[in-house]
């Protein structure tokens, strides 16, 4: 949709209301007001960022493979990083190394990662930087992202490291500062990027399954990553802790999250989980693979990461059929999902039953709840509860 939108700037042609719509639309956010500009600066920075990205790349790897593929691989992996993808052509160095090559390397693996990074994110949080540049003054939904992405990170590269730096097929050849770069590359790139630095197959079970939490969260709404995202992830684990401590509201950089985002958060977080676990039991169910790794393949799928620990090839027709189906959807579906919980207009309903408390029957008797015979009898009428 910003491509499309280029068209109107270029010969400038006038955007009407629909058109805007529509934008706001690909864009994921709630209002057309200032959405032709929030455009024409999601495709500058765009090309601004992979422009830096690319001159960085070339600059490194023109020693290595000469001018002409240097130039050429930088701005190719400078957009596949940018975008999410996780498409390489520097297994050519080393047939099936992926990008495995440059590990190790910290020029091309942090420039790699901030690239993950800043298209992961999400245009609307460029915007909102952009306009009120500091952490304060943001909006909360910008202050979500920036605080979970970073929490994820962090947390992700700890975990990676104490769980993958003893591990012979991994980190365990590499020295302290290597094994860093190597376990938060793995936790940015598990954020829907799909390159890797070490091979999949190697990780621990524990790292597989760190792996598929950061890949089911994924990156953040209206950017290039797909994923459950990171502010519907925030919306749940602040929605569980508020329960657990016994209050009545969700409340986040003192603002109070309504109980329609809780539910719709639920809502799309149920529709995953449910795709995920079919999608893995019927992978495992029809192939001689085991359920973490059908798990780990179908999370992979579903987010549209692209990292695999080898069983793709081995798997059956129907099973890779599912599997583009589960990419499709984690690229279109998600959105789609996402765009009618935030724009669908709330059926009023014409009438409301009265209200039960679903573990208490009617005519039950409370004597060993309250500690004394105590009965109710409950009577509705229309609305009300005699």
């Amino acid at each position: 949709m910003t491509i499309a939108s280029t068209y109107f700037f270029l010969f400038r042609r006038k955007i009407n209301l629909r058109q805007r719509l529509v934008m706001a639309q690909a864009m994921s956010i709630s209002e057309i007001g200032g959405v032709v500009r929030l455009v024409r600066n999601v495709l500058r920075t765009t090309i601004v960022v992979e422009l830096i990205g690319a001159t960085i790349l070339a600059v490194r790897l023109i020693p290595d493979v000469g001018l002409a593929r240097g130039i050429w691989w930088g701005i190719f992996h400078a957009v596949s990083a940018f975008c999410n993808a996780g498409f390489d052509l520097l297994g050519g160095l080393n047939q099936g190394s992926i990008i495995t090559a440059y590990g190790t390397d910290w020029v091309v693996s942090l420039t790699l990662m901030a690239l993950i990074v800043i298209g992961g994110i999400g245009f609307i949080v460029w915007e909102d930087i952009r306009v009120h540049k500091r952490f304060r003054k943001l909006y909360i939904y910008s202050k979500l992202v920036l605080w979970t992405s970073g929490l994820l990170i962090v947390g992700g590269t700890v975990l990676f490291w104490v769980l993958e730096h003893s591990n012979t097929q991994t980190m365990e050849r590499y020295g302290l500062g290597d094994q860093i770069l190597l376990s938060a590359f793995q936790s940015v790139t598990c954020r829907t990027a799909g390159f890797w630095t070490i091979v999949q197959s190697g990780l621990t079970d524990a790292s597989k399954a760190i792996s598929i939490l950061l890949m089911f969260i994924g990156g953040s709404g209206g950017s290039t990553a797909g994923g459950l995202k990171t502010v519907t992830f925030a919306i749940l684990a602040l929605a569980i802790v508020a329960t657990a401590r016994g209050r009545s509201h969700l409340t986040a950089f003192k603002r109070t999250i309504t109980k329609e985002q809780i539910s719709s958060a639920m809502s799309l977080f149920i529709i995953l989980l449910l795709l995920v676990f079919c999608g893995a039991t019927y992978i495992c169910a029809v192939n001689d693979v085991s359920f973490l790794d059908s798990l780990y393949e179908t999370v992979s799928a579903l987010a549209t990461v692209g990292v695999t620990t080898g069983i793709t090839q081995s798997l059956s027709v129907s099973s890779k059929i599912l599997l583009i189906c589960y990419m499709f959807f984690g690229r279109v579906g998600i959105m789609t999902i996402s765009l009618g919980f935030l724009f669908a207009n709330r059926v009023e309903d014409r009438y409301q039953y009265a209200e039960t408390a679903v573990l208490k029957d009617r005519g039950q008797s409370f004597e060993n709840i309250y500690g004394h015979r105590t009965w109710q009898i409950w009577v509705s009428c229309g609305k009300k509860v005699i």
